[in-house]
């Protein structure tokens, strides 16, 4: 199209220019016009050039330089991509091994070589803390070595791999510029999906490091061995090995390709009870002890000794009562019991089993100051000399006359007890009394049993004098002799005192006793003197 105005240059030959002709003097446009009259004519409106013309050529422009810049940046492209045509691109590893730089050829020949050297050389060593070791080897799991695939996988980045061989250049930058950044890694290795031989290698392991835990237990106890009584079987420590953990190395050495080693390192089981725990169960939940006077005959010795045969070793089960008549068995010469002098109706008198009240008091003391429940104890009818009063326990065996004294194992675990006669750790020449009451561990708190007197009942003015029938002592009616001194009587209240961390937290009365008092007592004879 051309504009109004405008006429070709030279038409028809190669140019091809375009020119305007030059402009006519006004005059020569009067007079074209016809007018005579001296008036102008009408002046004709000057064309504009058509702006679609002008649209045309800022297109053209536009096109133009557009066309430029595509092809300097598909050039720059190319000259990016070009480097990377033949070659793998960086951080591409395959087995372990860097292919950058590297050509097909050469990267594929250096992949190979390792995998053929590898399939017959790879193995995992489990080896455990002994020493012992079992080897897995790439036959075993069905391991092969063939690494075409992740070769092709590794060459796909960054080079050609649709159906016409071709890929967007640009694509071909992207997937470059990545791999400067990116780390890819492939493995030759192909592992079959069943894994039953690891598993099955690894069970056996398992069984064989597996080490069952042992509690400790208490095994006996040594009532006559006073520093250790209780004699304990040692807790130990079991193993087992997470074989869980061990395959995932494994699995892990299988994708790598990396032999090597793997330590079995067993976890401990720890036991369910040690000695530490069962310790607390038998401690020393009180000791009491009663001295022995220097008077007691062998004999009265020898009955408490019999008495505390019995009774050492007992083993007395949690809500079980313990009946010291029911332990150490009637007072009789046949059941090895000596006479010796005893308290009866608040008088000493020569008995069998003479003595044996010294047992019982002293099993009471131990009884209730380790914290047991106390059913039965009665109080001798007078003062005793080996403990204080209000803190006595008496006996008798005597058919329709029995005393007995009872406890009750108030704890929730068994109850140990010792009794010996022993000599004073402070005088060799002395002996004493010793019962020792093991259980439960009272941990913080502890029992004291202490006793007052509340009530003196004093003695009787008036001595009471005793018919001598045999004579033995005197033997005439006006003859006296002196058989008891007489004594006041008290009132005693025993309390058992609790304390928490050494401090007193209770005080409970638990028993009134009354020791009569007595009035002086002679023998006089039964013969008139003539």
């Amino acid at each position: 199209m051309y504009n109004q105005g405008y006429v070709p240059q030279n038409q028809g030959q190669q140019s091809g220019s375009w020119y305007a002709p030059p402009p006519q003097p006004r005059q020569q446009q009067a007079r074209r016009s016809g007018g005579s009259s001296g008036k102008q004519p009408p002046k004709k409106p000057k064309k504009k050039r058509s702006l679609k013309w002008q649209l045309v050529k800022v297109l053209i422009v536009i096109v133009l330089i557009a066309g430029a810049c595509a092809g300097g940046y598909i050039w720059k492209t190319q000259n990016e991509v070009k480097p990377y045509m033949s070659v793998f691109l960086p951080n591409i590893y395959v087995d372990g091994i860097s292919l950058s730089g590297l050509s097909w050829q050469e990267g594929s020949q250096k992949v190979w070589e390792q995998a053929n050297a590898k399939e017959n050389s790879w193995y995992v060593r489990l080896k455990n803390t002994s020493g012992q070791y079992q080897d897995i080897t790439a036959d075993m799991l069905g391991i092969s070595f063939d690494p075409s695939a992740a070769l092709e996988e590794a060459w796909a980045i960054g080079h050609a791999t649709d159906a016409s061989g071709r890929k967007d250049i640009f694509e071909l930058q992207q997937e470059i510029a990545a791999a400067k950044n990116t780390t890819y890694s492939f493995t030759s290795a192909q592992q079959s999906a069943d894994t039953t031989p690891i598993d099955n290698i690894l069970t056996t392991l398992q069984t064989v490091a597996y080490k069952a835990p042992q509690d400790a237990a208490l095994l006996s106890f040594n009532p006559d061995d006073l520093n250790n009584p209780f004699t304990f079987q040692q807790e130990s420590y079991g193993q087992w090995l997470d074989v869980t953990a061990v395959k995932e190395q494994i699995l892990e050495m299988v994708s790598t390709l990396q032999s090597g080693e793997i330590l079995l390192e067993t976890t401990p089981i720890a036991p369910t009870v040690t000695v530490a725990e069962l310790e607390k169960n038998v401690e020393l939940r009180y000791r009491a002890t009663t001295a022995i006077s220097k008077s007691s005959t062998e004999d009265r010795t020898n009955n408490i000794r019999v008495a505390f045969e019995r009774i050492n070793g007992t083993i007395l089960q949690s809500g079980k009562t313990f009946s010291f008549n029911s332990a150490v068995g009637r007072r009789e010469a046949g059941n090895g019991y000596y006479p010796a002098i005893e308290y009866a109706y608040g008088s000493e008198v020569m008995g069998i089993g003479g003595g044996v009240c010294q047992a019982s008091t002293t099993v009471y003391l131990a009884a209730i100051q380790a914290g047991l429940k106390i059913n039965k104890r009665s109080a001798h009818s007078n003062p005793v000399n080996y403990t204080e009063m209000g803190m006595d326990a008496t006996v008798n065996s005597t058919r329709g006359h029995e005393v007995d004294f009872t406890f009750t194992n108030n704890t929730d675990s068994p109850i140990y007890i010792s009794a010996h006669v022993i000599t004073s750790s402070t005088n060799k020449n002395s002996l004493m009394c010793d019962v020792r009451i093991y259980g439960k561990s009272l941990e913080n708190v502890s029992y004291q049993l202490v006793s007052e007197t509340v009530e003196v009942l004093p003695k009787p003015e008036e001595a009471v004098l005793v018919k001598d029938e045999d004579g033995e002592n005197v033997i005439y009616e006006d003859e006296t002799k002196l058989r008891s001194k007489g004594r006041d009587g008290y009132v005693v209240e025993a309390y058992l005192v609790t304390y928490t961390d050494g401090v007193e937290t209770d005080r409970t009365r638990v028993s009134r006793d009354t020791y009569p008092a007595r009035a002086d007592r002679y023998w006089v004879g039964v013969t008139p003197r003539y």
